[in-house]
């Protein structure tokens, strides 16, 4: 028998045979497909390449000397943030603070299970994060720890609430507080109240995360929605205040307003905080603002209103109805002829530039003070402290006679403004400067919040002179439709009498210190940017086709949106909706001749402007396979050619730092900061550029290496509004107000890039709801007044005052155009008018829609994806080849003026190693490979033995006579 048919019929060397070419050809489809289709989305969970052969030197100076101590000053920033982010909102016969060895029992479940961030891009390890209970033990209080113990046994006080939703896409119907129910505490729990009756401190939490809204219908109770407290809270409220405490506090644990207008009027209740997400160590400021050796400082960033159903945007904003639950259909679809769902849904901004205090204080201007005393709980930018202070405008004879005209509407105002510290302990305090605006024949709010500023730590009687600038652009109307018929399309300052006010929230002026009259004898138009020079005209005129209704001063009740139906599809409307035709009106691209072959190296590029000549001879040298990767390989990183010492970078989520949601294979070890809407409750540009530095310190010493890879692209700060307070992201970013946003963001923006971060501010633009936001991209629309007085304008305050160099387009459309494809925003606004240099990266291009060509051609540069969706650019089109050139010119620019280049110099000699999964994945598949040949040699050399044995046999019972 031939030894081919002894092989496959001996079991054992059958059986290697079977699993060795299976091995094999698993191998090879798994190298194949490894390396190619799912090579970005392994490298996003397990890590991407790395770049060696840098040195330890930074071009940039950090206060921390390694990585321990940056995380450590992350840390404190972190604290600093809360202890003036918490805002002090009642506070009842100076209840606070508690006198330091008080006796303190804490209610509610999750007073064990705090929510210290959101889900999703914004969130972040809290594993081994500080508690309630050891702030509060830190400050010196003593905690009842029988009630302690009593949430900690979930099966004692149920299961509580739920994790934060993964995300999904949509708007979850309904989700349970968790709170325990009164029938839950034993006799035994109830005596321990009376051994820890100096303070009772209740805990109420909300959660919030990316891919959903909060939903509108309260668990168990569909008359009631989840910012509203619950049965089994309301029971804890009434079993607490009558239990004998002598005070008696409530801890609001949620990143965004609550409507919890009952709860202050009860005046059982003694005082209230919101604390919002304190991040991981935020939490520890908080007994340090109850025992009073912190005064608090904080103001809300939102107007809290009575009734959230009455607020005008309640009605146009995430599903539009409350859920199947409740037999309403989806109000924001857009349906077939027989009524079906068609995958395409819409959301309507119909109240126009009424949003937050702008509808409240206009509304409560034109109705009356009653009204307003009915509608709002607590104004914007409202918040109390242990102190008090007085203002006096100090340089108020140089204001007597302002005036803005059209040869000064450029120039700045300066108020200095001298606070005093009149109370009895150290403090600070916050100055707000709104510009109340009369009424004429264009849209605009009664008030308008046009500056800012924050005093350091005051002692009693110490004083601090501030100075605010205040600038006219920023009180200007944009007149879309020629409102006032005077043919100026664009920002515009009507005549009137304005008044400069110093308010401690929108509402009330500072007692004491008089308005400054500001004249504007003629209307004062802005026909071209103030600073880049730019024609300013309308770009988004089509993006209110789809609007019933407008909310206008001039007739509320007329104008007051209502309950959207869904709509018909038609074949016109899903055109525009499938289309990814580029807006983009070149035609003609210049094709560049490549010259003799320039070696050149990226370090020579560092420092050059934006367009020297030696741009153009570098992206000379780069192949045309070299442009399209600079473009596709977008995701968590850009691409690195180490031919040209241009390194590959890191990038990563979020807005409370460096904690990128879908692995920590890239960046890892860093801090979780406090959500957004902690950090714009400082009202502190200072403690806002703070954090931006002591992100980028993170960043420098990246993991912590010897020669450390830095952390260099940063997708944050989120800085679209709080249009709802049912925004499901609105703990990522900072304000209802695009200017408390904007200057915000701005800070942040410049503390990063000091440090060589490349912070991609998002999401750009009008992104400011979770639910269908890439059901084929929730279509927008607004009015381009609206978009321009409240949307853009925080984008356009960084660009401008901070010299920003990163944006992240949104997933969502203006009108039917993908933000991310749509040359208006990205080029004729970003770019032309406000002179925006720097690179464009998409949201996460997973959806056929985020189409790659379209994008670039539009102005962006980076598409954030995996292979599926790579753009696949032709040679020979003179258009790709430039858009390519364009796109690497922005990427780069940026890259070789950021911290990657850190260690790198014109003699240095980068090398590329491959990622640690891919070199474990061929070890382990040498591995596989050894074993299985060790296995086959003693398989295919027993089977020869016994061979040879069994023809020796054969040969012997022959006598050696077998031919």
């Amino acid at each position: 028998m031939h030894f081919s048919q002894s092989f496959f019929k001996n079991l054992r060397t059958r059986i290697w045979f079977i699993v060795t070419f299976v091995s094999v050809i698993l191998m090879v489809v798994v190298i194949a497909l490894s390396s190619t289709v799912f090579y970005d989305t392994i490298c996003m969970a397990l890590g991407y390449s790395r770049t060696l052969g840098r040195n330890r030197d930074s071009y940039y100076e950090t206060v921390a000397k390694n990585k321990q101590q940056a995380y450590d000053r992350g840390n404190e920033v972190t604290e600093k943030i809360c202890e003036e982010g918490f805002v002090l909102l009642k506070n009842e016969d100076d209840a606070l603070p508690l006198a330091k060895k008080s006796r303190v029992s804490v209610f509610g479940k999750n007073s064990v299970n705090f929510v210290y961030g959101g889900s999703g891009s914004g969130g972040g390890n809290f594993r081994d994060a500080p508690t309630l209970y050891d702030s509060l033990e830190k400050a010196e209080f003593i905690i009842n720890d029988t009630l302690k113990a009593f949430y900690e046994n979930s099966g004692a006080s149920g299961s509580g609430r739920i994790a934060n939703p993964a995300i999904e896409n949509n708007s979850n119907s309904t989700i349970g507080t968790g709170e325990t129910p009164q029938s839950r505490y034993t006799a035994d729990i109830k005596s321990s109240y009376s051994r820890f009756n100096d303070a009772a401190i209740i805990v109420f939490s909300r959660i919030g995360g990316e891919g959903w809204d909060l939903p509108r219908l309260q668990e168990g109770n569909p008359e009631k929605h989840y910012l509203q407290l619950d049965a089994n809270e309301q029971a804890l409220i009434e079993e607490v205040t009558g239990a004998g405490f002598k005070k008696v506090i409530v801890l609001l644990n949620a990143s965004t307003a609550m409507e919890i207008g009952e709860l202050i009027e009860n005046d059982k209740i003694d005082a209230c905080l919101s604390v919002g997400g304190p991040g991981f160590a935020g939490i520890t400021a908080l007994g340090r603002i109850l025992n009073g050796d912190v005064s608090p400082s904080g103001k809300t960033v939102d107007t809290w209103a009575a009734d959230f159903k009455q607020n005008p945007v309640y009605v146009n904003f995430s599903n539009n109805g409350v859920g199947a639950e409740a037999g309403i259909p989806d109000g924001a679809a857009y349906v077939d002829e027989e009524g079906k769902d068609t995958g395409y849904y819409f959301v309507d901004y119909e109240e126009g530039i009424y949003l937050g205090y702008r509808y409240y204080e206009t509304r409560g201007f034109t109705d009356g003070e009653q009204w307003y005393s009915e509608q709002v709980v607590f104004p914007f930018g409202y918040g109390l402290s242990y102190t008090s202070f007085s203002w006096e405008v100090v340089n108020v004879e140089e204001l007597l006679s302002l005036s803005v005209t059209e040869d000064g509407k450029n120039v700045p105002i300066e108020l200095q403004i001298k606070v005093t510290n009149t109370g009895a302990c150290a403090g600070k305090d916050v100055v707000e400067l709104f510009c109340d605006l009369p009424a004429g024949k264009l849209e605009k709010s009664s008030t308008v919040l046009c500056g800012f500023a924050k005093t350091d730590l005051l002692q009693p009687g110490g004083e601090q002179t501030l100075t605010i600038e205040f600038n006219p652009y920023y009180i200007a109307s944009y007149d879309y439709k020629d409102a006032d018929g005077d043919g100026c399309f664009g920002y515009e300052i009507e005549s009137g009498d304005y008044s400069l006010i110093l308010k401690t929230d929108a509402h009330t002026p500072k007692e004491g210190v008089d308005p400054v009259r500001l004249a504007v004898d003629k209307t004062v138009t802005y026909g071209n940017d103030p600073v880049t020079g730019e024609p300013v005209v309308n770009r988004f005129g089509d993006a209110d086709d789809e609007l019933d209704t407008v909310l206008s001063r001039y007739g509320w009740d007329k104008t007051v949106p209502t309950a959207v139906n869904t709509r018909a599809l038609t074949e016109e409307l899903r055109a525009a909706l499938s289309s990814t035709a580029t807006n983009n009106p070149e035609k003609n691209f210049e094709t560049r001749e490549k010259g003799e072959e320039v070696k050149m190296n990226a370090v020579e590029l560092r420092g050059l402007a934006y367009d020297d000549e030696t741009w153009n001879l570098f992206l000379d040298s780069l192949s045309f396979t070299e442009l399209k990767d600079i473009y596709n390989r977008g995701a968590f990183r850009t691409h690195g050619i180490s031919r040209v010492n241009l390194p590959e970078t890191l990038a990563s989520d979020g807005p409370v730092g460096f904690v990128n949601f879908i692995s920590e294979a890239s960046v890892a070890g860093n801090v979780a900061y406090a959500s957004e809407y902690v950090l714009g409750c400082t009202w502190s540009v200072a403690l806002a550029e703070e954090m931006g530095k002591a992100v980028g310190e993170e960043s420098i010493f990246g993991k912590g290496d010897r020669v450390p890879t830095p952390y260099t692209g940063w997708y944050a700060p989120g800085m679209n509004l709080h249009r709802s307070p049912f925004g499901g992201r609105n703990f990522e970013y900072f304000s209802e107000d695009p200017y408390l946003t904007g200057f915000m963001a701005a800070a942040e923006i410049k503390g990063a890039q000091s440090k060589g971060v490349i912070p991609y501010m998002k999401h750009f633009a009008l992104n400011e709801q979770e639910t269908h936001r890439d059901d084929n991209g929730v279509a927008t629309w607004a009015t381009e007044q609206a978009i321009r007085e409240l949307y853009l304008r925080p984008f356009e305050i960084a660009v401008k005052t901070a010299d920003a160099k990163g944006v992240m387009s949104s997933f969502n459309r203006i009108g039917t155009v993908w933000t991310g494809g749509d040359y208006r925003l990205l080029t004729e606004v970003l770019r032309d008018e406000w002179g925006f240099l720097g690179a464009v990266i998409s949201d996460f291009n997973v959806n056929s829609y985020m189409n790659p060509k379209q994008m670039i051609y539009a102005g962006g540069d980076l598409n954030l994806t995996t292979m599926k969706y790579w753009m696949r650019p032709s040679e020979s089109s003179a258009g790709d080849v430039a858009m390519l050139r364009r796109a690497a010119h922005n990427v780069l620019y940026c890259v070789v003026n950021s911290n990657a280049m850190n260690g790198i110099y014109e003699h240095t000699v980068l090398r590329v190693a491959m990622p640690l999964w891919q070199e474990v994945t061929i070890i382990v598949e040498a591995l596989i490979a050894v074993g299985l040949g060790i296995w086959g040699f003693f398989e295919i050399r027993a089977l020869v033995k016994k061979l040879r044995a069994r023809n020796a046999r054969a040969v012997g019972e022959t006598g050696g006579n077998q031919l």
